[in-house]
């Protein structure tokens, strides 16, 4: 009972997050207008890509997939496939924040939406971690539920 409590638990706040994050990069509310350009300079402050089409289409269709990884986190035939994409994305931004910090960019992640401040590096890897590690427990809990129902 316990165990179910806290992955109903790590589920809230793993799909509120990305809910959230999904959303703010989709629509910019405090300007009534598309979050999509601010969302695609902040991919290309990041230096990473080698075109800036691949930092539009990012910026155009990662958002969404982080809404619906949140949403699917609720639905059992789906919920282990959301929770392996959502540690793939979160794997991803942390090494791309690994990146940015071992370079000394001074760059607003764009995490959720259009930040005003610079990154905190450390603030920053410590909570992708802790994300990191919430959604590496739902895909261990969702792999055995799984595979206890098939026996």
């Amino acid at each position: 009972m316990a165990g179910k409590i806290i992955v109903l638990l790590l589920r809230l706040i793993v799909a509120g997050i990305f809910l959230y994050a999904g959303v703010m990069k989709i629509w910019d509310f405090r300007h009534g207008q598309s979050a999509t350009p601010d969302f695609t300079i902040a991919i290309q402050h990041f230096e990473i890509l080698p075109t800036p089409d691949l930092a539009v289409l990012l910026a155009v269709y990662l958002p969404w997939l982080e809404v619906t990884a949140a949403l699917t986190l609720f639905v059992k035939r789906l919920a282990l496939g959301a929770a392996t994409v959502i540690t793939g994305m979160t794997a991803v931004f942390l090494v791309a924040l690994g990146s940015a910090w071992k370079r000394g960019l001074d760059i607003s992640c764009g995490c959720f939406g259009k930040d005003e401040v610079s990154i905190h590096y450390p603030s920053l890897m410590m909570r992708d971690a802790l994300l990191l590690a919430a959604a590496l427990a739902l895909v261990v809990w969702e792999a055995r539920s799984g595979r206890t129902k098939d026996k």
